[in-house]
C-alpha cells in the first residue's frame, strides 16, 4: 500500500493537481458510462445478492463511503426504509446528482456528509454495513480509511469493498463498451454516449497519470486482502471483479 504524503484530509475539487481527476467534471457524465457498462450493474447486483443473504433489518445503519452520484445507495435504499443510511463523498457536485436521485426516488433516509472520510466521526460500533465502491484507491492514506471503517462496525457489522486496483486501460474499456452494445442492439446509443461522455475518457487518461504518480492504489487482490486483514477485518470472500480491474472483499471487524 502506497500513501501520498502530499494529499490533503480535505479535498479541495476547485485546485486539481496534474495527476489528479477532477471529480467535478468526472460526475457530469459518469451515470452516462455507467448505464453504459454492463460490467457496473454487475457490480451492484453483487452487493444485492449478498444483502439478499444477509437479511439486514429494516432499521440497519448503512454507510457508504464514496457514494458518488448515489447509485448503490439507490439500489438499496427500499431495503432499509426505518434505517440510517449516509452517503460521504468530497464532491460537491457528486452529491448534488445523488441528492437529485433521492429527491426524485422518494429517499428521504439518507444524510450526505461532504468531507473526507477521516473528517467524519460516528460513534464507535455503531454502523451494520459500511461500502466502499471504487473509491478506497484515491483516499489516502488507505490504511487510516480502512481502520475508520473497523471503528464503526458494530462487532457483527460487515464491510463491502469493490476497489479499482489495476492499470487503468481506456482504450479497452471503449471496446469492450461497443461490443457490449453490439450485443445489446444500442450501438446508436454508445455512439452519442461515446461523443457526450468525451470527458470522462479524458478524466479515466488522467487517474492513468494518478496511478503511474502513487497518487491513486495500484494493488493485486493478495495485496488488497494484506491491507483489508492488517486493518483488523476477517475476510469472508476476496476475489477480482469488474473485469479483472478491482477486487471485491467482504469481511467483519475481528474486534472493535
Amino acid at each position: 500500500m502506497k500513501d501520498d504524503p502530499g494529499l490533503p484530509t480535505t479535498f479541495d475539487s476547485s485546485a486539481i493537481a496534474k495527476d489528479e481527476m477532477n471529480w467535478d467534471a468526472y460526475a457530469e457524465h459518469y451515470d452516462l458510462m455507467c448505464a453504459l457498462n454492463p460490467a457496473y450493474q454487475e457490480n451492484i447486483n453483487l452487493l444485492l445478492e449478498r444483502l439478499r443473504s444477509w437479511q439486514l433489518p429494516s432499521t440497519s445503519t448503512i454507510c457508504d463511503v464514496g457514494a458518488g452520484t448515489g447509485n448503490y445507495i439507490c439500489a438499496m435504499a427500499d431495503q432499509f426504509p426505518d434505517g440510517a443510511i449516509f452517503h460521504i463523498d468530497f464532491d460537491a457536485r457528486m452529491n448534488e446528482l445523488a441528492q437529485q436521485k433521492y429527491l426524485e426516488r422518494g429517499i428521504k433516509n439518507v444524510q450526505i456528509l461532504q468531507d473526507h472520510i477521516l473528517n467524519i466521526d460516528l460513534p464507535k460500533s455503531s454502523v451494520d454495513l459500511v461500502i466502499c465502491i471504487n473509491s478506497i484507491y484515491a483516499i489516502s492514506p488507505q490504511k487510516s480509511v480502512l481502520e475508520k471503517a473497523h471503528e464503526w462496525l458494530k462487532p457483527r457489522g460487515r464491510l463491502f469493498a469493490i476497489d479499482f486496483g489495476r492499470k487503468q486501460r481506456t482504450l479497452d474499456w471503449a471496446i469492450y463498451l461497443f461490443r457490449e452494445s453490439l450485443k445489446s442492439g444500442e450501438v446508436g446509443r454508445y455512439a452519442k454516449g461515446l461523443i457526450e461522455a468525451r470527458e470522462v475518457m479524458k478524466q479515466n487518461r488522467q487517474s492513468t497519470k494518478g496511478q503511474k504518480s502513487g497518487r491513486y492504489w495500484l494493488h493485486s487482490t493478495d495485496d488488497f486482502g494484506k491491507s483489508i486483514a492488517d486493518a483488523g477485518f476477517e475476510i469472508e470472500e476476496l476475489f477480482a471483479c469488474y473485469r479483472g480491474y478491482a477486487d471485491l472483499a467482504v469481511c467483519r471487524p475481528l474486534s472493535n
